[in-house]
């Protein structure tokens, strides 16, 4: 039986449903990630899969870097470097993977599980209370 690593939980909704379903992708991926690492599936899925997070990451901080910027959030210098950050510690990955390192360590996947939640829970949430309050 498989279980997921990363749970959503509706603490981790910054109120805004576009967001907050992007959001669940990351951890449907990163719980693919996990799963093609640590269950042996093979190093071709581990490096779809780091692929696509590569690709989602980059696609998911454009789009919510654009509406931080249409609400004027102050935050969003440091949300640009927060999402730098990760896209390239995921770009190290693939490199790694492309010279032949399969292997993906449960270190990675904690970084991974950790960056996500913390940044999503210390950062995300304010663009959410901001957002929240200049609509009302």
């Amino acid at each position: 039986m498989t279980t997921s690593l990363f749970k959503w939980k509706n603490d981790f909704s910054v109120g805004i449903k576009e967001l907050d379903d992007q959001h669940r992708s990351f951890f449907e991926i990163l719980n693919r990630l996990g799963e093609a690492a640590g269950r042996n599936k093979g190093i071709e899925v581990v490096g779809l899969v780091l692929q696509e997070l590569n690709e989602y990451s980059r696609h998911h901080f454009a789009e919510e870097e654009n509406w931080l910027r249409v609400v004027g959030f102050p935050g969003l210098q440091f949300q640009k470097k927060q999402h730098e950050f990760f896209i390239s510690q995921v770009t190290d990955l693939l490199d790694k993977y492309s010279k032949g390192d399969a292997n993906l360590p449960i270190s990675t996947m904690e970084f991974l599980r950790d960056w996500l939640l913390s940044h999503i829970l210390e950062n995300d949430k304010k663009y959410g209370t901001y957002m929240h309050d200049v609509r009302e």
